[in-house]
């Protein structure tokens, strides 16, 4: 009776990082088998190739492997094998499918779906029809552009993160609070572990890397956009300038004339211009 009033102040028994990497890379064998014998009998049946197209993905596998598994409230092979199991360390507790559902999505769907929506919204502020000034659209591109570039650095940078401490297999899991304990089997050697936090070391080494890369890779873009940016159509920054407005902002053909078209005012100044008075330059 003692031992079960002093079992709340125990702590759970955190899985190492090699028993956690052992356990997913066993799912992944079983997802990969999977997908490959689910490939081969969609051929021999004469499956359409859009259907073969997604049963070649690793993703819709994952997720109804984890609805047979962690979904259910089973472990999956790789945690049976290696003697884990899936816990919240601080709550000591089993999570629940809530959280379990939540983890699962976004580790499968996470990081892909934030950069989809970034580049939609992207897509949307060099819309014709956005009513946004030439300098927001200018920062919001700049702005976007970063986090493009800066979610895959963040989520490799979490990596390493695990790869030092052993705590949070991914980002994903690490926002939905889920973690793994050890509950029966053999602990791996420590040696395992610290092979792991050297890597993790580095993995935050490549991480400084591609932000000084990328840092230095946007510096040059300016630069070079600050030299041609007079020559260059105000809108797009790309393409050269070959109409100008009467009140003297310069801009490609396509993109003034698909302006004026939705509404007839300067995409610079917003002052009225009407489609026929668009003076065409030369000799930039």
């Amino acid at each position: 009776m003692g031992t079960n009033e002093n079992w709340p102040s125990r702590k759970l028994k955190c899985a190492s990082q090699a028993e956690i990497l052992r356990s997913h890379q066993r799912d992944d064998d079983f997802v990969k088998y999977l997908r490959e014998k689910l490939s081969e009998i969609s051929q021999n049946f004469g499956v359409h190739g859009t259907l073969i197209q997604h049963i070649r993905s690793d993703i819709p596998l994952k997720l109804l492997y984890f609805v047979f598994t962690s979904g259910m409230g089973n472990q999956t092979l790789g945690e049976e094998y290696t003697g884990i199991v899936q816990a919240n360390l601080e709550q000591r507790r089993v999570p629940t499918l809530t959280v379990r559902v939540l983890a699962a999505v976004l580790e499968c769907l996470g990081e892909r779906t934030l950069l989809k929506l970034l580049e939609r919204l992207q897509a949307r502020v060099n819309h014709p029809n956005s009513e946004l000034t030439p300098a927001a659209i200018t920062f919001l591109n700049t702005l976007l552009s970063r986090l493009r570039t800066m979610i895959p650095i963040i989520v490799l940078f979490h990596k390493g993160l695990f790869y030092i401490c052993g705590r949070y297999y991914s980002l994903g899991r690490r926002i939905a609070g889920l973690d793994y304990t050890k509950v029966y089997g053999p602990r791996p050697v420590d040696t395992v572990s610290w092979g792991l936090r050297l890597l993790g070391v580095a993995t935050l080494i490549q991480c400084l890397l591609r932000i000084w890369q990328s840092g230095t890779l946007q510096d040059t873009t300016a630069v070079n956009n600050a030299k041609c940016i007079s020559h260059n159509c105000q809108l797009c920054l790309e393409a050269t300038a070959t109409t100008a407005t009467l009140c003297g902002h310069l801009f490609c053909w396509s993109c003034l004339s698909e302006w004026l078209r939705v509404k007839p005012q300067c995409p610079f100044c917003r002052e009225y211009v009407p489609p026929s008075r668009i003076v065409h330059v030369m000799n930039l």
